[in-house]
């Protein structure tokens, strides 16, 4: 097993904020070179509970994913080391995948 990277004051932290127009800059930067491709996938707040709730979780890992009809993405339990994905842990996928859900945000150009 490989050690921990960031200790638990730490974990606790990873990820950081950044400003609206950090975050359209961005997406617009993505969106112009990749025009066909997914932007964003909505999920529900009782996903993320449901996945913060499973033991030893101190995050969600979302993936990138093909479900071999569209992109979309698989969200995990996980901490900075591990997926939690274990018998009996919950996986989420099925969002609202945009597009084609048109979205009302400055992040969609």
């Amino acid at each position: 097993m490989n050690p921990p990277l960031h200790s638990d004051d730490e974990e606790a932290t990873i990820g950081q904020s950044i400003t609206l127009d950090e975050a359209k800059a961005w997406t617009a930067t993505y969106q112009h070179d990749n025009p066909d491709q997914l932007r964003s996938v909505y999920f529900s707040n009782s996903v993320f509970t449901e996945l913060m709730a499973q033991p030893n979780t101190k995050g969600i890992r979302i993936y990138l994913a093909n479900n071999g009809n569209a992109d979309t993405m698989v969200l995990v339990s996980a901490n900075s080391t591990a997926d939690l994905v274990d018998e009996g842990y919950k996986l989420f996928d099925n969002g609202q995948l945009s597009p084609p859900s048109i979205i009302d945000s400055p992040l969609q150009h």
